[in-house]
């Protein structure tokens, strides 16, 4: 029984002994920041692999920077910046298009710009009327993403 503890403590120690069970359902149910009680949490995570999902989905405490929070928080780009934006794209360079090319993974210049010169040359599919909301926006660019291989290599998770 003790080796089978010890081997339990040692697998999750690094994680246990910090003081937090990082994110997921148990980290939700047990709240309460003991060593005990936060192994407890960080095994209820790894059992039943609640922490993969709220990374992914931004879901049971995770961290907002999940594929999901990542789409919400290019949404909120958009609408804000919207009527600049669509003028960076229709000129295919701009510090907001630069911003929304980081935010879609084009982390260097060679992808930013890329990334300008496919946005300008699909302008109007991405924006294809002077109404266009900024969800249709979005939606249209990730269309039109999903259909550039070249620009995804380049922008790793487009």
């Amino acid at each position: 029984m003790k080796k089978a503890l010890f081997a339990v403590l040692f697998m999750f120690s690094a994680h246990a002994f910090a003081g937090d069970a990082g994110c997921g359902l148990g980290s939700v149910i047990i709240s309460k920041n003991t060593k005990g009680l936060q192994l407890l949490a960080l095994t209820t995570n790894q059992s039943f692999l609640t922490q993969f999902f709220g990374i992914t989905s931004g879901t049971s405490g995770c961290s907002s920077s999940g594929i999901v929070m990542n789409d919400k928080e290019v949404q909120y780009f958009v609408e804000i910046n919207q009527k600049e934006l669509s003028r960076e794209m229709a000129q295919g360079h701009g510090q907001l298009l630069a911003t929304l090319a980081e935010m879609k993974g084009c982390k260097n210049s060679e992808a930013q710009t890329a990334f300008g010169t496919f946005t300008q040359g699909s302008y109007t599919n991405i924006i294809p009327a002077s109404n266009t909301s900024a969800a249709e926006m979005v939606s249209n660019l990730n269309n039109e993403l999903a259909g550039q291989k070249d620009l995804q290599n380049l922008c790793h998770g487009s």
